[in-house]
This record gives structure tokens, sequence and C-alpha cells, in this order.
């Protein structure tokens, strides 16, 4: 309520928009020709702009929480704003590295080459030489973004009401979508992660992070190794718009889109199985095209991680479904499922085997009913296997009022993204052999790993120090018999007096609802109760010593309850 009163502006502009949006056109006296409701939705959010534009955008990859169209439309969110002037930039940079841009870098360019809601990047060169990419994040966004959550917190009753969320409280989405904003607001927390992202690819040949600079990167600046590839986003306008000339162009100088995808998938396959730890924002604008088909990586503000007991349950899942063991693989992705009340868990479960059986059925090569149609004419799908099942996944979980372990949400958000990229690059490419391939790899290299005479004094000593808290757990528990014995006395001790308290409280609580209906058949129907009485009982007798007993067993039965909150 007090987040209500300190931002009146802004509320009526969210009630006018709701209204003018959500709440008018589904009224019974609605205009026919309306916008369906998914439009709608990104109509509003658009108008409001600020957090709601960032919500909005995570919900578009959340089809666990809503309706695929609504997904669908949100994925057309824009996100495109002024860049700020470069007095503030100037300014930011002063206050955060202590002294202004041309006298912290060699260069540095005052117009912006990127822009977006939360900051700007510039181009630079470091006094070293190197070329960076400093991102300054907008003046006055953190207050602005708080404002507009603190608002989505005190609406969120209004939108559990019209269940938005499906089973999902909103708080929990408002929740997740807090840390989200907060960690990319925090560009040390950015940082972090694509140190560790670069340091896990250092030696792989496929994979570039963009290298961070530390000594020039505050919470507010961040400075970063300049990527400069061919732009995923420029490739994939060009596939789209159909655009041959480009590609071709871009065949010409060596670049074979089949070989970006399949690196593409064996990043993303590394990342995910190998280290926990992986880019979970693969937006096309974030991607570059290295020599060699590699892949450059930039904006690590959005990651995914997985805890080990996940990774390898994620690694037998993926490693049955692609041997085609899929009852096996749903056992392993229900244990990060978890049902509601209102969670029919056979159906759900059976409705996650079909998709998977038609997602495996598809991999096998058998035609679409279209292309059957068409002989002799090469199928092309025209839908992506691989986000679909993802995107079908998420729409059981939602259906069936399953709630789905955090740690996975983000890993098949980043599974939607890559196989859009996937379908709309390479849409014949089989990613089923290089899925196979690469566990396979995986499968020796950690047969190897453990076979390695070089790690087994690292083992023997883990061993050791696990041997060694164990004997130290037992001489613990032999010091404790004493206490242990004395206990157990206690513990039998007051088995013995809950069961008596509990045959007590049974056979009070039986002669309550004995006299309690006695004394309801006696009041309900006097004149029977009068003829079926012997003459000399009266019946003024028989109620009140009805209504007597109960109150007297009543209150046994109350202090009988009280004596077992009582301590000895």
């Amino acid at each position: 309520m007090r987040a209500l009163l300190r931002h009146p502006r802004r509320v009526w502009q969210i009630i006018a928009v709701f209204t003018r949006y959500l709440v008018g056109p589904a009224l019974p006296f609605r205009r026919r020709d309306a916008l369906p409701g998914p439009v709608r939705m990104r109509r509003a959010i658009e108008e409001l702009g600020g957090a709601w534009v960032k919500l909005g955008q995570m919900l578009a990859m959340r089809f666990d929480l809503l309706p695929a169209a609504y997904c669908d439309e949100l994925f057309k969110l824009l996100n495109q704003v002024q860049p700020f002037p470069y007095t503030k930039v100037r300014g930011i940079i002063l206050d955060e590295l202590g002294d202004v841009p041309e006298a912290i870098f060699r260069s540095f360019e005052t117009e912006s080459f990127a822009a977006a809601s939360i900051g700007q990047v510039h181009r630079a060169v470091l006094p070293t030489g190197e070329r960076v990419a400093v991102k300054i994040q907008r003046p006055g966004i953190r207050a602005s973004l708080q404002a507009d959550i603190d608002l989505m917190y005190a609406l969120a009753r209004v939108f559990d009401w019209t269940h938005l969320f499906g089973a999902t409280r909103s708080r929990t989405v408002i929740d997740e979508f807090a840390r989200w904003t907060a960690d990319e607001l925090d560009y040390i927390v950015e940082a972090r992660q694509a140190a560790l992202l670069y340091e896990h690819a250092k030696d792989e040949r496929l994979e570039r992070n963009a290298r961070v600079y530390r000594e020039y990167s505050t919470s507010r600046v961040l400075t970063a190794e300049l990527i400069e590839g061919v732009p995923l986003i420029d490739v994939m306008v060009a596939s789209r718009d159909g655009n041959e000339a480009y590609l071709e162009a871009l065949a010409a100088r060596g670049y074979d889109l089949d070989r970006v995808v399949r690196h593409l998938d064996w990043n993303m396959l590394n990342q995910v199985f190998v280290f926990g730890f992986f880019h979970a924002d693969l937006h096309p604008a974030n991607l570059f095209i290295l020599p060699g088909d590699a892949i450059g990586y930039v904006d690590f503000g959005i990651v995914g991680q997985l805890p080990d007991a996940v990774r390898e349950s994620l690694t037998r899942y993926s490693w049955l479904l692609f041997r085609g063991e899929v009852e096996d693989a749903i056992d392993e992705l229900m244990r990060w499922l978890t049902p509601t009340p209102a969670t029919d868990v056979p159906v759900a479960r059976q409705q996650l085997v079909r998709l998977h059986q038609t997602f495996f059925f598809e991999l096998s090569g058998f035609p679409t009913s279209a292309s059957a149609a068409m002989p002799g004419r090469p199928e092309r799908r025209t839908e992506n296997p691989y986000s679909r099942l993802a995107i079908d996944i998420l729409k059981t979980i939602r259906d069936n009022e399953l709630r789905l372990s955090p740690s996975l949400v983000a890993y098949l958000k980043m599974l939607v993204t890559l196989g859009a990229l996937r379908h709309e690059l390479a849409s014949e490419y089989d990613l089923a052999s290089q899925v196979r391939r690469f566990f396979r790899r995986l499968i020796r290299q950690q047969a190897t790993a453990w076979l390695d005479p070089r790690k087994a004094m690292d083992r023997l000593y883990a061993g050791g120090i696990r041997l060694g808290r164990a004997l130290e757990f037992v001489e613990f528990i032999e010091a404790q018999q004493p206490f242990i014995t004395a206990a157990e006395d206690s513990l039998f001790g007051l088995r013995r007096r809950m069961r008596s308290a509990r045959r007590r409280l049974v056979t009070l609580g039986a002669l309550a609802l004995a006299l309690g209906a006695a004394l309801y058949v006696v009041l309900a129907d006097p004149g029977g109760t009068r003829r079926a009485l012997p003459k000399e009982v009266p019946y003024s007798l028989v109620h009140y010593g009805l209504l007597a007993s109960l109150v007297l067993v009543l209150l046994a039965l109350v202090l009988s309850v009280r004596s077992l909150s009582r301590p000895d």
C-alpha cells in the first residue's frame, strides 16, 4: 500500500493503461473489432515501459506461466530507447572511475553504438592498446526500476485473483524478476559471471567470451573486450528477408551456417553439461561469428547455473532421450517437477511421454503429413522440433499446474532461444547425432579423468578426509551414549504418555459427540422425548442433565488438550 502512495502518478498511469487495454475490452459490451488479448497485453506493457517491458521480455520465455499465444506476442516487445547525452556519460565515468574518459582511455567514442533500457555501450581503446566496449548504466535507472517493482508487488494480489500465472503465485514470479533485474543492474555481478565463462572457455577454439577488465569496471561501468565479427543478428535478418546476396557474400568469405549452428550447440552442451554454468541470454544481438565459424559471446547479465545433482540428472535425461529411451528419460525429468493439489500426476506424466515420443519420431526422419502429400519434393521442416519440445514441456507444466525447479527455468528458456536460432540458420541440421557425439566424448573424458593416476592422490586425500570425519562422528556418538540412553528413556516415556493422552482424547471426543447427538434429539423433538420417558422422569431433568454432562465432557477435553502443551 505504501508503494501505491509513494508513486501516485505512476499508479494512475498503470490503472489507465490496464483499463484501456485489458479491463475495458473484456467487458460484455466491448467492441467486436477489439484486438486479441495477447496483442493488447503487449501494447499495454510497451506503453508502460520501464520495468514492465523487462518483465514482459522475461515472461516471453515462460511458457509454463503464460499461454503460447501470449509468449509469442511478448517476443515482439520493443526495448529501443534513445541514448543519453555524452555529458552524463562523462559524469558517470568520473564518479565511478575517478577521472574523465579522455584521461582514462587512449581514445573514447562519444557516440554510443548500442543503447538499451539499462545502459548504453561506447567503443574505446585502453592505454595498453586493447580495443574495448564500455557499458555505462543509464542515470536514475535503479530508482525507476525499483519503483515499478514495488508497484508490481502491490498488485500481486490482483494478478493472483485473475490467475494470470496459473498455479504459480505472482509474488514468486516477481521475486524471480527482481533478482534477475538486480543482477543486471550490478555490473560487478556481470563481470564475475563473464570472468567465469571466460575461464571455462580459455582453451576452447570454438568459443570466445569477452574478457572483462576489472580495473576499469564498477557496479555502473563495465569495460570488456570488444568482440569484432559478423553480428549474428545481421545474418538472422538476411535469412528472414531472403537476402540471398548477403548470404552468398557471407559464404564467399568462408562462413558456413551449418558449421556455425554446430558450434553454437557444442558450446552450449559444453557450458551446461561440463561446467553447469551457461550463457542464458542467447539473443542474436549478443552473438558474433568469428573466423573459423567460432562463436563470440557478449552481455553476461543473465546466466544459468545448475547444481551438480541437477546437472547429472539433466545429463542422464538428455542421454536417455537421444537414445530413444523415452520412459526412463521422463522418470528423470519428473524428479524436478513438483505437483500441486490440482495435479493429476499420471496424466501429466503420460502427456510428457507422448510429446517426447513425437519429438523422437520426428528426429528419426519420418515425413510429416504435409511433405507426404507432395512426393518427390524434399522436406524442409516448417517448425523447429527442439524449441517446440521445450515449449511443449513448459505448456504441459502450466496445463497440469506443476511447479518447475527454478534451476531448470533458465535452461529451458535458453533451449527455446537456441532452437529458434538453429531452425532459422540450418533447419536440416542433425542435432541428435551432434548430442550423441558430445555425450560419448563426455563419458570418455569422465572415465579418463577417473583413471588418471595423477588425480589418484587427490582422490585418496579427499577419501581420507571423509573417512576421518566419519570416525570423528562415530567417536562423537559413542561419547554421547549416556545422553542418548537418557533421551531414549525420556522418549519412550513421552510415547507412553502420548498414547495414554490419545486414548483419553478419543474417549472424551466420542462421549461429547454422543451427548451432543442425544441433546440434539431431545431439543429437536420434545414431544417424542416426553412420550419415550417414564412418567416419573421430568423432561427438564433429561434436557438439563444432558447439557450439564456435555459441558463437563467438553471442559475435560479442553483440559486434556492443554495438559499436552504444558512442559513437564
